[in-house]
């Protein structure tokens, strides 16, 4: 069966490289709770930036009574020709009531339609004002008895009520945290609390909606075009805003103690064990303040949309990234002591005494940031718009008594106030859309001052294929933090749209009924080196049976250094009760130059889902990784086991039991002094829908 598959998959991949058409994934995304999505990431199949969209729109939902074709376009699986078909029926039908609807109106085909339970919200616009719908989830992780109490915990909540309101809140209990970071003149140096317990609500929004208009307020999402001048959304074609209550997780221990000795004889971190502890949940400082959208005023023939929006945030960053500039003035002298990063001490209860230093610390608050910007854009139909983006931003550093700024390779420009102004547009007739956006970035840089992108998508729907292609060049000095178009995954000073011009193809094709390849292939240059580079990406996936599937992929990429993937899967899923999957993956990477070898690395993963009764769901999966397998003393070799329990308490409501078991193999002299080995994790999450 193996061989079978391989060769199969291997046949496809050859004549799948003469047609590349677009997708928006790596994989088919068929997916039940968010947990579905982190496994996706581990395995593999899917990248970052795929897993940062899918994340975002599974926790804030794209309402289908509401939505206009960008946006249902976000949702995976489903390409114009879909879209097209929803929106035509809700027309027609005055609302959608349930995605069986779609099916039998033969809009979607029912797998398909399953697979988007876990990213819509289907409400209709009648709904009585008493109506209130939402949930609060409740989680938390612990790692044993060196972790540090309380656990780690975080909670999220969304309540939809009045047909128009929209509020949604996340907070958590942080532990590993510096605290309190302020100027030591007396060190010429920063100075922070050390770790403590503290209780924090980094996201929260109430937002209202009408037909015609809406307004947000506190923490949101915004993003406009082809993402090119203006975007905090990681979705591939925003057009509006929405409410951010977004939290994430890790998956690795971290250092109990992070210090240098500093001014002390010797570091307070004992060398012989290293103890780690669960890190935090996480978040992404997206934007914090008011935003009001004008959605549709008809003009003419069309309709006129109009936003603009206003953000006050403040900001954590690590410190490598900070420069005094009252002793350097060009960070980009590395050769200067006076421009490195400076020192951060950790004080205790005198502040005259001598002090450790925090190391790879993320320092809190330590700059605001005001954001304005706007959008206005005339739509002469769905497919067919103009519209102009702009927004300045001015940062301000909260720590008194010396003057900061940022290194050259954090993300946010150096000097000053920063900003960009672009201009874009679409247009689109039977099978055809074609999309563009060109920018200029503003900033206050030494020997910068701004530069020029652009970018040219085409995207090509027929019935068994959908291609994507842009072209796309960004400036060396198109320093723009919020621009997040199609691009590369190299990076200049931080930023990834800049300094490179580049063709890329996204594709996705059925061939026949059992066949689906998924491709990428994309070629650029380095405008500073000149140098060329270039990735491919292709997947093959085969229905052999009813209940057997395979699937093969490969990945080359040619960037600062090599890697090439060869993976393979197989799944076995008789029906809902039971499903098995084998992956394994041979990956080199490495610059193969002056003779070296590229490293091999290997993994293999199994997972077993089985459903003993309707309300019960078991997941066991265990991974063996093997990095580098000519050395066991240099990179990780470990065992990752987890045994994952989901409960439907009531029709709507979710616990869920977790315990991972993790042991590291190699003998590197880190895995020697690590505290604890084996691993022990215990999650809990409960979901309360109402």
């Amino acid at each position: 069966m193996l061989l079978r598959c391989a060769l199969v998959s291997a046949c496809i991949v050859v004549l799948a490289a003469r047609t590349a058409s677009a997708v928006q994934y790596e994989v088919f995304i068929d997916i039940e709770t968010e947990e579905d999505l982190y496994d996706l990431l581990v395995t593999e199949q899917i990248s970052e930036s795929s897993f940062n969209a899918l994340l975002l729109l599974h926790q804030t939902r794209v309402e289908l009574n509401r939505a206009g074709r960008e946006q249902l376009y976000l949702l995976p699986n489903l390409d114009y020709r879909h879209v097209d078909r929803i929106l035509a029926y809700r027309k027609e039908a005055g609302a959608i009531h349930d995605l069986g609807d779609l099916v039998a109106a033969g809009a979607l085909e029912a797998e398909l339609a399953s697979t988007l339970h876990a990213f819509v919200i289907v409400r209709a616009l009648d709904v009585p004002k008493s109506q209130t719908n939402g949930f609060v989830r409740i989680q938390g992780r612990w790692s044993g008895r060196y972790d540090r109490l309380p656990p780690a915990v975080a909670a999220q909540a969304r309540i939809e009520a009045l047909r128009s309101l929209d509020v949604g809140v996340a907070s958590t209990v942080t532990r590993n945290r510096l605290r309190r970071v302020r100027w030591d003149p007396n060190r010429n140096a920063l100075s922070a609390k050390p770790e403590s317990v503290r209780f924090e609500v980094p996201k929260l929004y109430v937002e209202w909606e009408e037909a015609k208009w809406e307004v947000v307020g506190g923490t949101y999402h915004i993003g406009f075009g082809q993402r090119l001048t203006f975007d905090v959304t990681d979705q591939i074609t925003p057009n509006g805003f929405f409410g951010d209550y977004e939290l994430r997780r890790g998956n690795e221990l971290g250092l109990r103690c992070r210090r240098a000795p500093g001014e002390l004889s010797e570091s307070p971190c004992r060398s012989d064990r290293a103890v780690r502890v669960t890190p935090d949940y996480a978040w992404t400082n997206r934007l914090a303040g008011v935003a009001a959208g004008l959605k549709g005023l008809s003009v003419g023939r069309g309709w006129l949309q109009a936003y603009a929006w206003g953000s006050y945030q403040v900001h954590r960053i690590p410190q490598i990234e900070v420069v005094n500039v009252g002793t350097c003035d060009d960070p980009r002298r590395d050769a200067d002591p006076a421009c490195r990063a400076p020192p951060v001490y950790v004080r205790a209860g005198d502040p005259t005494a001598p002090a450790s230093a925090a190391m790879f610390a993320t320092l809190p608050a330590m700059y605001a940031e005001g954001l304005a910007g706007a959008n206005a854009s005339y739509f002469w139909n769905a497919r067919a718009h103009l519209g102009l983006t702009g927004y300045g931003s001015v940062p301000r550093w909260l720590v008194e008594g010396a003057e900061l700024g940022f290194q050259e390779f954090a993300r946010k420009p150096f000097g000053g106030p920063f900003g960009a102004v672009g201009v874009n547009a679409a247009f689109g007739f039977r099978a055809q859309d074609f999309f563009a956006e060109v920018a200029r970035s503003f900033d206050a840089q030494l020997g910068g001052g701004g530069g020029y992108g652009a970018i040219i998508r085409s995207v090509t729907t027929l019935p068994t294929t959908e291609l994507d292609v842009s072209v796309r060049y960004y400036g060396s000095r198109y320093a723009n933090p919020y621009a997040r178009p199609v691009s590369a995954p190299d990076e200049l000073d931080g930023l990834r749209a800049r300094d490179e011009a580049g063709l890329r193809l996204r594709a996705t094709s059925q061939l026949g009924r059992r066949v689906v390849v998924r491709t990428v292939a994309d070629g650029w240059r380095q405008l500073s080196s000149a140098a060329i580079r270039g990735l491919l990406f292709v997947r093959a996936d085969l229905q052999l049976t009813s209940s057997w599937r395979c699937a093969l992929w490969t990945e080359y990429r040619n960037s600062a250094g090599q890697r090439f993937v060869l993976a393979t899967q197989l799944a076995y899923e008789p029906g809902r009760q039971l499903a098995l999957s084998g992956q394994f993956r041979h990956r080199w990477v490495g610059s193969g130059l002056k003779g070296q070898g590229l490293q091999q690395d290997i993994a293999a993963i199994l997972n077993i889902t089985t459903r003993p009764t309707d309300i019960l769901r078991l997941r066991l999966r265990v991974r063996y990784d093997f990095e580098d397998l000519s050395d066991n003393h240099r990179l990780p070799q470990t065992l990752w086991t987890y045994l994952d329990t989901t409960l439907t308490v009531r029709a709507r409501d979710m616990l869920r039991l977790r315990y991972d078991f993790r042991m590291f193999l190699d003998r590197r002299e880190s895995t020697v002094t690590r505290v604890p080995n084996p691993e022990h994790w215990l999650w809990v999450e409960y979901v309360f829908r109402y």
